[in-house]
């Protein structure tokens, strides 16, 4: 697997020189940093990439639907489930539990939920539930002195460890300590989510997200004091908070975003954007605006892969792929 890593690394370095000369390589010869200095001391090897940029999603997403309503920008119906669509015409006709609306464009963002609208996506957009939780650091990395002692240095994807193929990859990132209150510590979890290797059937097929995956969730607990040296003599961490999430895997790995043809039981002005593969928050910003220039008539000028377009050519293609199930289970797509 760091074999295949490092190929994608010089694939990246020649396409894109300056993306790839943000990453550096280390192997167990290298120091300064060494693995060890990364807290890996066991892996195979690892790629650092300096510059980086994490936020936290939901207050994101809280704060743009909040802003989009205050200015009146926004009509926001919540708890409002679209269980048909209806072509009428030139319009399009949105059956909900609490009555319909007509639009001539309706947009799709059903991510893993899109087969429920469109059945033809069904072998296109698989849904995914994947595992995550909020792990209280260990006493070796308690605040001591500052709010800042005690954090990792790194946040971490970690590809291989134990049952876990290419497809099944773990990350961390921990969130920041807050002011100490009557010197009790607070904040600082540790934001484990994968395991899906341990999940029954890897999660795949599985659109409830209602309930946690107790065997993926016992591994999250278990296995960070494993692949990650944090100095801890603790078998398993305690669990702050520990949740699932459903995620939509695209049959060929990339997102599906454009206007669906009546091929795909769509038609003129009705538009999609969905199929993220677990990298949704990379993808879905420049998709968003790039659909809704599409939707616009923005032709020419907007900035989207031709892979993420919607064809029949790229849907044949698609199929002659394995399937997300099969896919899965292996460690190359």
């Amino acid at each position: 697997m760091f074999n295949h890593a490092l190929s994608n690394v010089k694939t990246v370095k020649s396409q894109a020189p300056k993306l790839g000369d943000m990453i550096q390589v280390i192997t167990k010869e290298s120091s300064n940093p060494s693995l060890e200095d990364l807290r890996i001391p066991n892996a195979a090897g690892a790629l650092i990439q300096e510059k980086a940029a994490s936020l936290w999603p939901y207050k994101v997403v809280a704060w743009i639907l909040e802003r989009l309503i205050k200015d009146g920008s926004l009509n926001l119906q919540t708890k409002t489930p679209v269980t048909h669509l209806q072509k009428v015409d030139e319009r399009w006709i949105v059956h909900t539990a609490r009555g319909m609306i007509a639009a001539k464009q309706v947009l799709l963002c059903t991510n893993a939920y899109t087969s429920a609208l469109l059945p033809e996506f069904s072998d296109l957009i698989v849904p995914v539930r994947g595992e995550m939780s909020a792990l209280i650091p260990p006493a070796s990395m308690k605040m001591k002195k500052s709010v800042e002692e005690g954090r990792l240095d790194y946040s971490y994807v970690f590809v291989g460890h134990g049952t876990q193929n290419l497809e099944q990859d773990d990350y961390l990132v921990q969130r920041l300590y807050s002011t100490p209150a009557k010197e009790k510590t607070e904040g600082g979890e540790l934001m484990f989510g994968g395991g899906r290797s341990y999940a029954a059937h890897a999660g795949v097929g599985v659109s409830d997200d209602s309930s946690i995956d107790e065997p993926a969730a016992a591994y999250l607990r278990r296995e960070l004091n494993v692949v990650l040296n944090l100095n801890s003599k603790e078998q398993e961490l305690k669990a702050r908070y520990e949740w699932s999430g459903v995620m939509g895997y695209s049959r060929d790995g990339h997102p599906w975003v454009g206007e669906v043809d009546e091929a795909l039981g769509g038609g003129k002005g009705l538009w999609v954007s969905s199929g993220y593969t677990g990298h949704g928050m990379p993808n879905t910003w420049l998709c968003g605006k790039a659909v809704v220039d599409l939707m616009f008539g923005k032709t020419k000028e907007v900035d989207l892969p031709a892979g993420f377009r919607i064809t029949q050519q790229r849907v044949k293609k698609a199929r002659e792929l394995d399937e997300v199930k099969d896919a899965d289970l292996k460690a190359f797509r």
